[in-house]
């Protein structure tokens, strides 16, 4: 008898949408990455990473189900994310850059912690990773909370600062911001990893999940 070779459940062939949203994610973080550590405008440049972020997310999405809530949601919220650092980018009054800093920073952490769980409802090695991208987003999303609610309270990220700037005051102190970017850098790199090996798709989970 001819063995036959052990199925693999928790991967599935890799469609062009999977590998062509896998290099985008990749590109994607490595721009977002790279620009972290910049501090001159290069405005063209930092539209171009946003455009091919939101050309990543929506690859990303297809192959985690768009019509699964978690995801959408994510989706939606990575957008508002993308249309605020646009309106950053173009510029906007002093007064008003610390508003939006504080709502880009919130919206990306809020769609990276929502595909997070999302992942959770996959097979073993995509839960770990939605694990760790849940741990890694709680906490500052907690202290951007905590810094509302309590004085002094988030300054180690960088959050009493932009908090500060958000009424008004002058925006010395970015941190917290190149923070989350940098985090969502690290988490598409591991995202577009998974979405390449074909541990990414609806064919990929274990069950089928309302997420």
């Amino acid at each position: 008898m001819v063995p036959q070779m052990e199925s693999q459940p928790d991967r599935r062939p890799r469609t062009a949408n999977a590998r062509v949203g896998a290099v985008a994610l990749a590109v994607s973080a490595f721009m977002t990455l790279l620009l972290s550590h910049v501090t001159a405008s290069l405005a063209p440049l930092r539209l171009l990473s946003l455009a091919a972020s939101a050309f990543a997310a929506w690859c990303f999405c297809d192959e985690m189900g768009m019509r699964k809530p978690l995801n959408r949601a994510g989706f939606v919220v990575f957008v508002i994310a993308l249309a605020v650092k646009v309106q950053l980018i173009l510029g906007v009054g002093e007064r008003e850059a610390g508003r939006y800093y504080v709502l880009f920073a919130a919206f990306l952490l809020l769609a990276v912690l929502l595909w997070s769980v999302a992942f959770l409802h996959r097979e073993r090695s995509v839960k770990v990773v939605g694990a760790v991208g849940l741990v890694a987003t709680i906490l500052p999303i907690v202290a951007l909370v905590a810094g509302h609610l309590a004085v002094g309270a988030g300054a180690f990220l960088g959050v009493k600062d932009l908090l500060a700037a958000s009424d008004g005051a002058s925006l010395t102190d970015r941190s917290f911001v190149t923070l989350v970017e940098r985090l969502f850098g690290l988490w598409g790199y591991v995202a577009a990893w998974l979405l390449w090996r074909g541990y990414i798709g609806v064919g990929a989970e274990q069950k089928a999940s309302p997420t």
